[in-house]
């Protein structure tokens, strides 16, 4: 785990609870709206993880953000077959009718289905300036490098790696 990092990953703050609840260690990406044209990437195999309630319709984004859990890309499983997504049901937050709108979303379908290691910070990381980071886009740099204070995992090792061979064997039997 690195030592200190500037990048976040945003994501919707009911997903963020789950992963840190360990209830998840899948989400699926398919990128923002100024992502478009590349779609999404893992540009960043560690990070923290922005939690959002904010998409720009017509509400105000909060005047500071809590960054409460660190993250680990330990797989990216590229779903391009919509029956294959089907077969995650159950392991991740989305509704089936935005995954599917998500998996259609853009010039290619697909999606990416990211399994995730998560860890509870010691102490939650305030972002003042929470409007500086707004934008339909996946990755934030975030104004500084800030240490990486890493508490317990939200799920174990051995519960862990359960989810991730489950997951699999969802994907491909």
């Amino acid at each position: 785990m690195l030592a200190s990092n500037r990048y976040a990953l945003k994501e919707w703050d009911t997903v963020c609870d789950r992963l840190g609840r360990g209830e998840d260690v899948l989400i699926l990406r398919k990128g923002g709206i100024l992502e478009r044209r590349q779609g999404f990437r893992v540009e960043h195999r560690e990070f923290f993880l922005f939690p959002t309630r904010f998409h720009g319709h017509g509400e105000a984004p909060p005047p500071s953000v809590d960054l409460r859990l660190y993250a680990k890309v330990e797989e990216d499983l590229e779903v391009t077959d919509l029956q294959d997504l089907h077969r995650l049901d159950g392991w991740h937050a989305v509704p089936r009718e935005d995954l599917e709108r998500r998996f259609h979303y853009g010039d290619r379908p697909g999606v990416h289905a990211l399994v995730l290691r998560a860890w509870r910070l010691v102490e939650p990381v305030t972002l003042a300036d929470a409007g500086a980071y707004l934008g339909c886009r996946s990755w934030v740099e975030l104004g500084e490098e800030l240490a990486v204070l890493a508490g317990a995992p939200a799920v174990g090792d051995r519960e862990f790696e359960e989810k991730r061979r489950a997951i699999r064997n969802a994907l491909h039997g």
